[in-house]
């Protein structure tokens, strides 16, 4: 995958996972602004859409292409492994930091390959899978910053996601805030509270 690292010596790295129609540089302010002194490893997804790029293929709003989601989430995961072994990364001191079409991609890994991430960080995103249930996540960390004013989350489905993911047994902490699919500087504030517990 075409891919940013800054290596700022540091044990801790953020894998960002920008939204649709971003690029690898999309993060990195934000994920500078959550904590200066990690490292950023960040990926552009492999799909181009009309010149966006995302992480897999829908055929419109809201009609996702499964098959390719679980091909990129297999893509996703063997970069992570190579990345790790290329730049010497700590894995138990990585984040998985994903916005929109990158938080569900991340979701999607967190179905697929289980607590490979420790520390993951779930940005507007939307529960495409519901009838796939999580690995065990035992010890894994999840934020989740969600709201019901989110056009693209029907039925307060990511309150299921919210549900799914407390039964595979990972701590989960939600933000919901009323400001769509977005973010906005209290969530930052409070993702920034949460990432130094």
């Amino acid at each position: 995958m075409k891919h940013i690292f800054l290596n700022k010596k540091s044990e801790s790295t953020f894998l960002a996972l920008h939204g649709t129609g971003g690029d690898e540089n999309d993060l990195v302010p934000l994920v500078n602004y959550l904590n200066p002194t990690f490292n950023i490893l960040s990926p552009r997804g492999n799909v181009s859409e009309q010149g966006m790029n995302r992480f897999f293929k829908r055929h419109g709003i809201g009609n996702y292409d499964i098959k390719n989601l679980e091909d990129e989430t297999t893509n996703l995961n063997e970069f992570i492994r190579l990345s790790i072994t290329n730049y010497g990364l700590d894995q138990s001191q990585m984040v998985g930091l994903g916005f929109s079409n990158g938080a569900n991609i991340l979701e999607s890994l967190l179905q697929l390959y289980g607590p490979i991430l420790k520390k993951v960080v779930l940005l507007s995103p939307v529960f495409l899978q519901p009838n796939k249930p999580f690995k065990d996540l035992t010890g894994v960390d999840i934020f989740i910053a969600t709201s019901d004013n989110d056009p693209y989350v029907k039925n307060k489905e990511n309150d299921w996601l919210v549900d799914a993911l407390k039964a595979a047994h990972a701590n989960v902490y939600v933000n919901k805030h009323q400001g769509g699919h977005q973010m906005n500087q209290a969530i930052l504030e409070d993702l920034k509270k949460w990432l130094t517990k």
